[in-house]
């Protein structure tokens, strides 16, 4: 089956200039020039195929907004080839293709054949997108009445019920109401469970975690990663927390295997941070422990060992505890237990422990340890650094087990005992 999607060496540069003076200088002097350019993007390909979710993360400035607006044909490429089969629905900026002075039903129309639809088809989908948006009898006052949650959901229905072959999706989740956000997900998935390719741009790991078949890591406007999106989301907190990208290295791509302790080793896989303190240990304790499994119910206590090489006046150290699809579970550090963060003297070989009750459910799970500053400076990060099993003799649905129980309020043998109970409960007056 052909790729829905096919970039090959695309590349995107923008002139621009540093004050308004040198455009009107260069018009007058043609010969000299006074323009500088920025290389957004720099031989981009890629190729995605039919029903895939492709997320797309990298820092501010690294070229994804670019990149998936010459994907939905608002930008064209300076250089390369783009080739899109099939209809494209874009969730850029939400809303920009409204006139405030129409009413919400007529942007729905007109705003539909924008994006490719009949007006036959609007017809056939309009109630389905108004009673998405719902934004109730605003449908009919002018767009430029609306709030902007209103115009948001509006403009998602319309574009969320295109069915494209091709959704892009960038940041447009990140608005709006924690309901609406969770309507813009499930619909979202049901997209994706119908088969549609999707592009899908976040700040939110997991978001892409949950979502995404794969992932790709922009940087400087080029791909440095592409692949399984927990490894991928682990070269990104690496980028992150690097001031230099020509610090970077890749990672190893397979994760060593680990278990309920982590032993300092240098070429772990995961590992990232300055230096300038270091993790030399890290274990789990507590009750239940069989080898690299725990029982489900017990306390459990993650103990650190830690190397000082420099004074550190904020340190924090946390952890994270993720199931297999990536989905963080829990997480803390002693910034937030404590409300300060510690300072720590360089050659001091500091232990501290987290201890809580373990409420997961069965299943496999990591942990990740890290030592940072308040202000997100790495020193040392350990993506799952532990690994290890929940056994639950107790069968429930879900990642935590509340421990639930039930009590029969009362317990009635027959529909003629119910029946003479209630006449019995609406006979006693107050006073009796």
């Amino acid at each position: 089956m052909d790729p829905v999607l096919e970039l090959e060496a695309v590349s995107k540069c923008f002139q621009r200039y540093r004050h308004p003076r040198d455009r009107l200088w260069e018009l007058l002097f043609p010969r000299t020039s006074r323009v500088q350019t920025f290389q957004a993007l720099e031989n981009i390909s890629l190729q995605v195929e039919p029903g895939r979710t492709i997320g797309i993360v990298g820092r501010n400035g690294a070229g994804k907004s670019t990149l998936l607006q010459i994907v939905a044909g608002t930008l064209t490429p300076s250089s390369g080839r783009v080739k899109v089969r099939g209809r494209v629905a874009a969730l850029l900026e939400l809303g920009s293709g409204f006139n405030p002075e129409f009413t919400g039903r007529q942007n729905v129309f007109f705003n539909g054949q924008l994006l490719g639809l009949t007006p036959q088809e609007i017809r056939d989908r309009f109630a389905e997108i108004v009673a998405f948006a719902e934004i109730g009898d605003f449908l009919d006052q002018p767009v430029k009445t609306y709030s902007s949650g209103m115009m948001v959901r509006l403009a998602f229905s319309v574009v969320a019920h295109l069915d494209p072959e091709l959704l892009i999706v960038d940041e447009a989740l990140a608005v709006g109401d924690a309901r609406f956000q969770a309507r813009c997900m499930k619909r979202i998935r049901e997209l994706k469970e119908k088969g549609t390719t999707i592009l899908f741009v976040s700040h939110d790991a997991n978001a892409v975690r949950m979502l995404c078949d794969e992932a790709v890591l922009l940087e400087g406007g080029r791909i440095l990663e592409r692949g399984n999106p927990n490894w991928v989301l682990n070269h990104y907190n690496q980028l992150l927390g690097l001031e230099d990208r020509d610090n970077y290295r890749p990672l190893a791509q397979e994760t060593q295997q680990a278990g309920l302790c982590y032993v300092e080793q240098a070429a772990h896989p995961n590992r990232h941070g300055n230096g300038r303190a270091t993790i030399s240990k890290a274990w789990l304790s507590g009750s239940g422990l069989q080898a690299d499994k725990v029982l489900q119910g017990g306390d459990l206590t993650l103990t650190f060992q830690l190397q000082i090489h420099q004074d550190l006046p904020d340190a924090l150290i946390g952890l994270s505890i993720r199931n297999l699809y990536g989905v963080v579970i829990y997480g803390t550090n002693n910034l937030q237990l404590e409300k300060r963060p510690k300072a720590l003297a360089a050659g001091s070989s500091p232990e501290l422990s987290f201890r809580w009750r373990n409420q997961l459910n069965a299943g496999v799970y990591t942990i990740s340890i890290a030592i940072t500053s308040e202000d997100c400076e790495v020193y040392d990060w350990i993506d799952e650094a532990l690994v290890f099993e929940v056994v639950n003799d107790r069968f429930c649905e879900g990642v935590i087990d509340l421990g639930a129980d039930l009590h029969w309020i009362s317990e009635f043998s027959s529909p003629a005992a119910i029946a003479t109970s209630r006449d019995s409960l609406g006979s006693t007056s107050p006073s009796s």
